[in-house]
């Protein structure tokens, strides 16, 4: 499956950002997602290996869900979220770009499917099962017919990237570190001048000889 090359659904980043970042759709591509795993300082056994990397780009491109995909590889969303994160994560945000795109796709078709062709249902009766009844899923096809897809382009292109909002938010904090850093570095300088200040006065006043007045 595959798209024009011409990517419109992809507007570039605004000035400032860092390139690439997770931005929502992407144009769908052939063959597997390539790309170059997040540096690790530590290597675990457990941690985010470049299997485990791997094996989550995949398990997205399949689903399209974060937690689904972090949970079949044995981790949290939020430490995927951290991964995104981390420093020379750029092929890995590319790649995740890809598999999102890949698993969104992958569901919309699976939904256009069931809707067109039904659904074998479970019929539980009683807390037993009875038997498997094939249904057709009106509500499905008409949430599909109205647009819904249009809907979910437009709803992730209008959100900003968490990648690049939560950089965003770092790079905020350390522009504040620094102002606070240098206003800290400022009020430092003048205390040690007024201290200089202090011990010159106080040694001009023992230097100097009392005054004698004469009867």
């Amino acid at each position: 499956m595959s798209t024009d090359s011409t990517d419109t659904t992809n507007p570039p980043a605004p000035p400032g950002w860092p390139e690439p970042a997770v931005t929502g759709l992407v144009a769908i591509t052939d063959g597997p997602i390539l790309f170059t795993p997040v540096p690790r300082l530590r290597r675990r056994r457990n941690g985010w290996t470049p299997q485990t990397q791997s094996a989550f780009i995949d398990a997205l491109a399949l689903c399209g869900c974060v937690a689904r995909a972090a949970r079949s590889v044995g981790k949290s969303p939020r430490s995927a979220y951290r991964l995104l994160e981390s420093d020379g994560a750029e092929s890995f945000a590319a790649a995740w770009d890809q598999a999102i795109a890949r698993g969104v796709e992958n569901l919309r078709l699976d939904s256009l499917d069931r809707a067109l062709n039904g659904a074998w249902v479970p019929v539980v009766r009683r807390g037993r099962l009875v038997r498997f009844e094939h249904r057709r899923n009106d509500r499905l096809a008409i949430a599909l017919l109205s647009g819904r897809k249009a809907c979910v382009a437009d709803n992730r292109e209008r959100a900003s990237s968490r990648r690049k909002y939560r950089i965003q938010l770092l790079a905020e904090k350390k522009r504040e570190a620094e102002a606070q850093r240098r206003r800290e570095q400022v009020w430092a300088e003048h205390q040690a001048i007024l201290e200089r200040e202090e011990e010159d006065r106080r040694n001009r006043v023992c230097r100097t000889p009392p005054r004698i007045r004469s009867l």
